[in-house]
Parts: structure tokens; C-alpha cells; sequence
């Protein structure tokens, strides 16, 4: 018999993994997968009976969310490890995380609507495979699938139709930029990584801290965008003029060629030998200046190109 007025815990405050599994929607055996995986903190242990409180529940709607964000249990267990009571704060900046760098709202289409957009008769199994790999759509059954990259497949249909490319070069474009960009994600990443997180982490991931490193995470992806496009200006601009300077080079060489030789006109009678002699041509032009960064091989072939000239 308890002793009036004596203080005595409430009887919900503590409870064993069976009722954690009622609370929570989950069933036993994840539960117990869950704390394999370092998701859980430990029970109190008393009578060799593990007994589970209010903060296990939280962490596992905590960890139902982040699977509901796209995280996977490894990525979940390592962003909670060592995170002390910081479990609302993990949750806030994996949010900021999606919302910045994830499509905000994906699409539900058909096998038949992605067929219709890009249409490749004979390889559409190919493409449907290509993109899942690369993460642009993914499948919900045999006839549906979400986009996840719905800007990427708009550029894609939008190269199909104003450049006049197929689908699968569109598709080989889109992985060429694929591996592009994880070395400018990449880059970034690191950067942040050094300048921001690694001191937090090795700080203790001080509570007052927590607003700071959210505020320099979603600044990240402005002060990228911007330096990307901006260096994207930079060189879309040099290899324009590059390549239209060499082209137009070689279509005022050719011209002057086929005039002197006696060569038909038209875009095929150009060989590959009298294309060097153009390429001399183009260097004797004191009209035409050639770009500044040809190939050690190029100007090989405008030098033995020049000599044929002469003899």
C-alpha cells in the first residue's frame, strides 16, 4: 500500500515495446530494427525489461517523416546520430533540405503519355530504364510513374522540338549534364561541408546554432545558382565565338578552295585532302583570324596543309 502524498511516476510514463508499437502504427519486429539501426535511443532497462517513453515515440514519428521527405534509414540513422535532443531541429532542416533541392511537386503520368512525349518506337524500354537510373521518373506500377525531374523532361521535350533531336540523344544529352552536375553538387556540398557543418558538428550542435546553419543551407543554393549560370554566360559566350569564328573561317576557306580548284560546289565535295588546303587558305587570309585555341592537332594539319600548298 502507497503511502498517501508520496510522489509516484505517472503510469503512462514509461511503458514496454509492445505498447510503443500501439502508440506509434508500427509493428514490434520494426521497432526492434529500428534500435539495430541506431534510430532509437535505448530503453531503460529494469528487470531485464526494456521499457520505452514519450521521446521514443517522437523520435519515431520523426523518423516516419524523414521517410515521408525521401530519406533512406542509413541517411535518417547518420543525421541522428549524436544529435542529442535536437530532434525537431533535424526535422526543420531536412524539410529545408527537400523544399530547396527537390521538385516541389512531382507528376503522376502514364507509360503511354511519357511514350507520346518521347517517342523512340523500338527503345521506349530502353528510355523508361535510362531515366529511372537518372532519377527523372520513377515507377509506381506497370503504367504509372512520377516524374521527380518535371523541368528536366521539359527541357528535354523542348530540345526534341527546337533543335530536331530524337529522343535518345535528348536523353544522352541529359545524362552528359547528369555528370555535370554532380561535380558542381558536389563542389558546393564540400564547401558547406567545411564552412559550415563541420564546425556546428564539432561545436555539439549547439541548439542556438541550429537557425544559422539552416539560413547558410538555404543561401547555398542562391550563391550556386548564381555563380553557375554566371559562369555558364562566361563560356557559352568564348565557345560561341569559337566555334562560329572557325566555322565561318572554314566556309569562307572552302568557298575560295572550290573557286581556285575548280571543285563542285555543294555541301559534299569537299574531301577530307582538300579541306587541308582550305584550312591553308584560311591561314594565308590576313581577313580571316582563326580562333586562338586550336588543337596541337589542327595546327599540324594547317601546317602540312600550307607546305602542300606551296609545292
Amino acid at each position: 500500500m502507497s503511502t498517501p502524498g508520496a510522489s509516484e511516476p505517472a503510469a503512462d510514463a514509461s511503458f514496454p515495446i509492445e505498447e510503443l508499437a500501439r502508440r506509434t502504427g508500427m509493428t514490434v519486429r520494426t521497432l526492434r530494427a529500428y534500435q539495430s539501426r541506431k534510430l532509437l535511443p535505448a530503453p531503460e532497462v529494469r528487470a531485464r525489461m526494456g521499457y520505452y517513453s514519450e521521446r521514443h515515440v517522437s523520435r519515431v514519428e520523426l523518423v516516419k517523416d524523414l521517410q515521408a521527405e525521401g530519406f533512406k534509414l542509413d541517411t535518417i540513422a547518420r543525421m541522428l546520430d549524436n544529435t542529442g535532443d535536437s530532434d525537431a531541429e533535424i526535422l526543420q532542416f531536412s524539410r529545408t533540405v527537400k523544399s530547396l533541392f527537390g521538385e516541389t511537386e512531382p507528376q503522376i503520368v502514364t507509360l503511354s503519355e511519357l511514350a507520346e512525349r518521347f517517342p523512340s518506337p523500338g527503345h521506349e524500354a530502353e528510355l523508361i530504364g535510362r531515366a529511372e537510373r537518372l532519377g527523372l521518373v520513377r515507377k509506381l506500377d506497370d503504367q504509372t510513374y512520377e516524374e521527380l525531374a518535371p523541368r528536366v523532361l521539359r527541357a528535354g521535350q523542348d530540345a526534341m522540338t527546337s533543335l530536331g533531336v530524337d529522343a535518345r540523344r535528348a536523353m544522352k544529352l541529359v545524362e552528359q549534364l547528369r555528370r555535370h552536375a554532380e561535380g558542381v553538387s558536389k563542389l558546393y556540398l564540400e564547401l558547406y561541408l567545411e564552412a559550415v557543418w563541420k564546425p556546428f558538428a564539432d561545436a555539439g550542435q549547439p541548439d542556438e546554432q541550429w537557425p544559422a546553419v539552416q539560413t547558410a543551407l538555404e543561401r547555398l543554393r542562391g550563391v550556386a545558382e548564381m555563380a553557375l549560370l554566371g559562369m555558364f554566360d562566361v563560356t557559352m559566350a568564348e565557345r560561341v565565338d569559337e566555334t562560329f569564328g572557325r566555322e565561318f573561317s572554314r566556309m569562307h576557306g572552302s568557298s575560295k578552295g572550290g573557286k581556285g580548284r575548280g571543285h563542285k560546289s555543294g555541301p559534299h565535295a569537299t574531301s577530307s585532302k582538300s579541306a587541308k588546303g582550305d584550312n591553308a587558305g584560311e591561314a594565308a587570309d590576313p581577313l580571316v583570324e582563326l580562333p586562338p585555341s586550336l588543337t596541337d592537332t589542327d595546327e599540324a594539319d594547317a601546317d602540312e596543309a600550307g607546305r602542300s600548298a606551296t609545292a
